[in-house]
């Protein structure tokens, strides 16, 4: 898959690199019994003014989690990069990486994993990117249920990597989860990260496409949950060509199409929630910012007497974003 997808990238990016050739690197230390260095600093020469051209936001972070991915380090001990180098394989490693980001491969597939909330969760190119706003989304459901002692248990419809769910069970050690995840990869990835972070006692992930009247596996047929959470796809069809290079290009479109409205799927939720909420239990759902106005129409129009709408919360940017629903 990474094969592949470096070869696109280089197709990709000719034209950027005839634009600007970073300067050439030549090796400032070697030693009879060492292997040549390079000091990383040279080695970034000419790539911020490349990355610029391609259009990519926030370089120096950009730059520094390419170095740290490469020196098989953590970011966050990277807090200089005196008297740090290269060898001649890790260079030819740097400019690869470094021509994918200018080819707007996102940065996340490129280093391999990202930190979301107080996990480190593996990434892949077939499963959506957690963005920063779904961390406060995530921040909002543990801020309600943090003084709650007694067990609960939580469903997930589509998981993606399993970000939400194993942050909150990271957080919460009263919960556990149950996810439902349409693709096979992220279902299989959703996995792998809750046995990276041990929590795959607290968490069971199914690979079930959620349809009318077909909201879960078999294996769950007369469960109830305390909580449903979700962060379904929500954008409108009509806004694809909206999207940034990074998210065409890469990510899983399957992951981002809500439908001419952006509420396709999020309909489904809702009647999964109306079979498998408990009385009094919550629905909480990531949402695009126009949407918890239709959401609330929705629910004294077509689920009145099942679910009710609570409340509707903003994002860092002030965008109505999520929404808090209630089974009656």
């Amino acid at each position: 898959m990474y094969k592949l997808l470096f070869q696109q990238v280089r197709q990709i990016s000719r034209t950027a690199s005839r634009q600007v050739r970073p300067t050439p690197v030549l090796a400032t230390t070697k030693n009879n019994s060492e292997e040549e260095k390079i000091d990383v600093i040279k080695a970034l020469e000419g790539w911020d003014e490349k990355l610029k051209l391609s259009e990519v936001g926030d370089i120096e972070f950009n730059l520094k989690c390419i170095v740290a991915k490469v020196l098989n380090r953590k970011f966050n001990t990277l807090t200089s990069y005196h008297n740090v180098q290269f060898n001649r394989e890790q260079l030819k490693e740097f400019e690869r990486l470094c021509e994918a980001r200018c080819a707007r491969m996102p940065l996340q597939h490129i280093v391999g994993e990202w930190d979301f909330m107080d996990i480190t969760l593996k990434t892949a190119p077939t499963v959506f990117i957690p963005r920063p706003e779904t961390e406060e989304f995530v921040s909002k459901v543990i801020s309600v249920y943090s003084n709650v002692m007694e067990p609960l248990d939580m469903l997930e419809v589509g998981c993606g990597s399993g970000a939400m769910s194993l942050a909150i069970l990271h957080a919460l050690p009263n919960i556990n989860s149950t996810a439902v995840e349409r693709s096979k990869a992220a279902t299989a990835l959703a996995w792998e990260n809750a046995k990276r972070l041990n929590l795959q006692e607290r968490f069971k992930v199914y690979n079930h496409t959620t349809a009318e009247n077909d909201y879960l596996p078999k294996e769950l047929d007369g469960r109830k949950f305390d909580l449903i959470i979700s962060n379904p796809p929500y954008v409108k069809t009509e806004e694809f060509a909206l999207l940034q290079p990074e998210v065409k290009l890469y990510e899983n479109l399957n992951a981002l199409d809500g439908g001419p409205d952006g509420l396709r799927i999020a309909r489904l939720v809702f009647d999964c929630g109306c079979l498998h909420l408990k009385p009094g239990g919550k629905m909480w759902l990531e949402l695009g910012s126009d949407h918890p106005q239709l959401v609330r129409t929705i629910m004294e129009n077509q689920y009145k007497g099942r679910l009710r709408f609570v409340k509707d919360y903003k994002d860092q940017y002030k965008r109505n974003r999520f929404v808090e629903l209630e089974k009656v």
